[in-house]
């Protein structure tokens, strides 16, 4: 929330979708109101699985730069989130906690940010608003990215390959 001012320095008709809920949520909108930022920021709340392409396809760019918290205990896992997003053909930028790195290729697919820089995230996000021509065509590299890698079919292929012990 501390870097949303500077993304609305250069895009003042930004919007800031957060999705989903749970214990930070009454935080969160008590941050949003304490910087006068509720013109700005949309909390939808939860919502299903089969809602969720909607809510991507909503925003121009895809972003939870997630870190690790809890001297490690708290950790982003492969980062499904983001292939999601890329499948919906945004592009995504990720924080640098646990596998969220390995969904995305850096500057093909999105950008990876130093989670705990404000600034990082917030000139990272106003970037890819500033050209729009190269966030869709980092979303369309994402969409094409998660068919060729990261369908079932492939993941599939890709475990029956190292089962098979004729293959090595």
């Amino acid at each position: 929330m501390a870097g949303w001012p500077r993304v609305l320095a250069r895009h003042p008709s930004a919007r800031l979708l957060l999705v989903g809920g749970g214990p930070a949520e009454p935080a969160l909108r008590r941050a949003v109101a304490a910087r006068g930022l509720e013109h700005s920021v949309v909390f939808p709340g939860p919502v299903e699985a089969a809602e969720l392409p909607a809510h991507y396809a909503a925003g121009d760019v895809f972003a939870m730069p997630c870190r690790t918290r809890r001297a490690g205990l708290d950790v982003e896992g492969l980062g499904m989130v983001f292939l999601e997003a890329a499948a919906c053909a945004r592009p995504v930028v990720a924080g640098t906690s646990g596998g969220a790195p390995e969904a995305v290729q850096e500057g093909v697919t999105g950008h990876v940010v130093d989670p705990c820089s404000p600034t990082a995230v917030a000139d990272t996000l106003a970037d890819l608003l500033d050209d729009p021509d190269r966030a869709r065509a980092m979303g369309l590299a994402g969409r094409a990215w998660v068919e060729e890698r990261w369908s079932w079919t492939r993941i599939a292929a890709t475990f029956a390959e190292l089962l098979d012990p004729e293959r090595h």
